[in-house]
């Protein structure tokens, strides 16, 4: 096994085991950005990210030349 496929499997064993690096605040923070009272506001934040960025939006920047 590669040294890249290693990294791989452990972070799919975090993922499943839950990654402790989040602490139950940060828990609930994602889920109420995510499904709660938040979620309005951040769906509005990944949006103006979306247009902001042409990578994330998938569109050109023509106004730097």
């Amino acid at each position: 096994m590669s040294i890249g496929e290693e990294l791989l499997e452990e972070r799919r064993r975090r993922r499943r085991a839950g990654d402790p690096r989040l602490s139950p605040e940060g828990k609930e923070l994602f889920r109420r950005m995510t499904t709660g009272d938040l979620a309005d506001e951040f769906q509005a934040a990944l949006d103006a990210d979306v247009v902001a960025d042409p990578i994330l939006g998938g569109h050109t920047d023509d106004t730097t030349d």
